[in-house]
């Protein structure tokens, strides 16, 4: 299969004075089960040109005996090290190559907030829509897009599971739904509530990439991203397709959960995104009756790895009752209790957000090196 594909790119030169071909750039084939996913190393090849030898390796390697899906993939060695992993192509179903997706879906989102773990159970998605919320709250137009692929829960958290997006005029984009005054995207509004996603991580990339580019948000100061635990595909797809602003990794004072999201921190570092902060959540309890506080979940873990990675614990959300049915009834505290001591938590998280990410316009001289204190080690 390796020499047939070195083969059907012997075709394809590459730009400029190389005088080598596709072909050439091979690293690695695979084939199974009717997917053919092909590695280039394109070093010394800017990105614009690199997306078009993408297209047309996928376009000559397509429609052939037995190749039902084209996955073309892209290393490059000599750009900073954000740069250096694998670059997902774009997959052919039916032997037809797939359009390139429009980058014009986010060009009127100011930014882009990943909301992350390192492992699940921690209450990420709880966190990502009470922060959605808390931000509208503070004048703020805000969407928020649901990753979590395997898990998706956005859209039960905001009370519109049975919701299905729109699509646009010339339907080529979903018009995504409106829940509580902001927009919302979800796999979970195209899958049914017990059916299982089983998807290969091209696949992934792909959803991930298709949920960006294909969805009509508009004018937005926050996109709320609720990314999937971990740091897999989805996040990798993410910050190499994105402009992701900062992330926001959520953790539980557990052991077991900060050893993860020190993980989930190291990735976003590898990879140039800033991180805004953490945020504890389950944080402590607060017994309503007698009003002792108590930490089931330990404490002091934290506020250690805030100290150990110099990256500030931006919230602190306690052991609700409240949070939680709000999340299992579609009724979420921020939303539908504005004026609690909850809704409070998630509020001074916000803040903290629009502290390092200001939407409004400020004077240069105010906005000058913020960047740079994201990205500080």
């Amino acid at each position: 299969m390796e020499d047939h594909v070195k083969s059907l790119l012997d075709a394809l030169p590459l730009p400029g004075d190389d005088a080598r071909t596709v072909a050439a750039t091979v690293k690695e084939v695979e084939f199974e089960d009717g997917e053919l996913t092909v590695v280039l190393n394109l070093t010394g090849v800017d990105r614009a040109t690199r997306h078009q030898i993408e297209d047309a390796a996928v376009k000559a390697l397509s429609g052939q005996n037995g190749v039902d899906e084209v996955y073309v993939e892209v290393e490059v060695d000599d750009l900073p090290q954000y740069e250096t992993r694998q670059e997902p192509g774009l997959s052919v179903h039916g032997g037809a190559a797939a359009p390139t997706p429009p980058k014009k879906a986010l060009s009127d989102v100011k930014h882009l907030i990943a909301v992350a773990s390192g492992k699940g159970g921690v209450g990420k998605s709880t966190v990502a829509v009470n922060l959605a919320l808390s931000l509208k709250a503070r004048g703020a137009r805000v969407g928020i897009v649901d990753l979590d692929i395997y898990g998706p829960s956005v859209p039960i958290q905001l009370g519109v599971a049975s919701a299905k997006p729109g699509v646009s005029d010339d339907q080529k984009r979903f018009v995504p739904v409106e829940a509580y005054g902001l927009k919302v995207m979800s796999i979970g509004f195209l899958v049914e509530d017990d059916t299982p996603v089983i998807w290969r991580g091209p696949i992934v990339a792909s959803v991930v990439k298709q949920f960006l580019d294909d969805v009509e948000w508009g004018a937005l100061d926050y996109l709320v991203i609720d990314m999937p635990p971990g740091t897999g595909d989805a996040q990798l797809t993410l910050t190499q397709s994105a402009p992701i602003t900062g992330a926001v990794i959520v953790t539980t004072p557990s052991e077991l959960a900060l050893v993860d999201a020190i993980k989930g921190l190291q990735m976003f570092r590898k990879v140039d995104t800033p991180v805004i902060g953490l945020v504890e959540n389950m944080s402590h309890y607060e017994c309503p009756e007698c009003g002792h506080t108590s930490n089931p979940f330990n404490s002091g873990g934290t506020q250690r790895i805030t100290e150990q990675f110099g990256v500030g614990l931006i919230a602190s959300i306690p052991i609700d009752t409240e949070i939680q049915r709000g999340g299992d009834n579609g009724k979420p505290v921020s939303a539908v209790r504005p004026d609690s001591p909850q809704a409070a938590a998630f509020l001074s998280l916000a803040d903290a957000v629009i502290e390092k990410v200001p939407f409004a316009e400020t004077p240069k001289a105010e906005k000058k090196g913020f960047l740079a204190g994201l990205f500080k080690k």
